[in-house]
């Protein structure tokens, strides 16, 4: 199985996060690579770092947009990449301080995390946020 190949079943139809979401799945692979190649320790976790600062603005951006139209399932979809947040900050650090094992449960956990939530909760949230454009459309016209 290919682990953090982008198809189009990860995509959400909207530009902005499909790019964002791509480059996501791309970090993640590059990390991947890292781990196969048994790369330096220190090259593993400078991936894993721009993997988290990506992550990271990545959630900000679509908690932003999922506030600013008072996205019902907000909450919800918040707590989903909480989840994200901690468990990868555990593994990270884990991996930080030498722990095998920590690496390749971050990329487990990641490969089958990115892969349902923007197949389900991202794909739920994007199609409101693009069907209340529409509305919005609607009724400006």
């Amino acid at each position: 199985m290919a682990h953090f190949q982008w198809n189009d079943s990860n995509a959400v139809y909207l530009p902005e996060l499909d790019a964002e979401h791509r480059s996501l799945f791309l970090i993640a692979g590059e990390l991947h690579k890292a781990l196969l190649a048994r790369t330096p320790p220190e090259r593993f976790l400078a991936v894993l770092r721009k993997l988290l600062a990506h992550t990271e603005g990545h959630f900000q951006h679509e908690e932003r947009l999922m506030r600013a139209v008072d996205y019902p399932s907000y909450g919800w979809h918040r707590r989903q990449h909480d989840t994200v947040r901690k468990r990868v900050k555990l593994l990270a650090q884990r991996a930080a301080e030498g722990d095998s094992e920590a690496p390749m449960l971050l990329l487990e956990f990641l490969d089958g995390w990115l892969r349902d939530h923007t197949a389900f909760s991202d794909r739920m949230m994007a199609s409101y946020l693009r069907n209340r454009e529409r509305v919005r459309f609607r009724t400006a016209s």
